[in-house]
């Protein structure tokens, strides 16, 4: 029997310092607790849950088109997609694929009632995505609109003043 797993983290940050190893150490256990006899992982590492086109579900998808996989293990719907239609798309060729698909946090049945719970968890995903991006959007215009600068590299010649969140001219810097 052969796993896939599936991990993603949407920034650099996440990758190291607390997402994407314990989403892949959930995985491996859960494949162990499968008896399967092999472990092929997917990373997507950066990438947004909105991206259809991410590296390794490229890959996991031409692995299921080969008909390599008996089941595709990821921790959470939200780390498979942050869209509805990618989700069902995806979980459509896994079925297809003749392969299974299984969460570590959440079990599906394969029932009318489970599958409309999943589709939910779906809609929710995409929905809770579009908040975050219109609260992140509207931080940072509100911070455009009193004067402070809205971007996270340093510019050259400025100081940065954290209680202040806001960058002063160094008097010192040569230009």
């Amino acid at each position: 029997m052969i796993a896939h797993i599936y991990a993603r983290v949407s920034t650099g940050a996440q990758v190291t310092k607390y997402s994407l190893p314990t989403q892949l150490e959930a995985c491996r256990n859960k494949a162990t607790e499968l008896g399967v006899s092999q472990v092929i992982e997917h990373v997507d590492d950066g990438y947004s849950g909105d991206d259809f086109d991410r590296p390794a579900m490229t890959a996991l998808r031409e692995s299921l088109k080969a008909g390599n996989v008996d089941y595709v293990i990821c921790y959470d719907p939200d780390r498979f997609s942050r869209s509805l239609v990618q989700q069902l798309v995806i979980t459509d060729e896994i079925e297809k694929a003749g392969a299974e698909l299984i969460f570590v946090l959440v079990n599906f049945e394969k029932t009318p009632e489970g599958q409309l719970f999943y589709q939910m968890r779906g809609a929710i995903s995409a929905y809770e995505k579009a908040k975050i991006k219109e609260r992140t959007v509207r931080g940072k215009r509100g911070k455009a609109k009193s004067g402070k600068i809205v971007f996270n590299t340093r510019p050259t010649g400025y100081d940065y003043d954290k209680d202040k969140s806001m960058y002063y001219p160094n008097k010192d810097a040569e230009l």
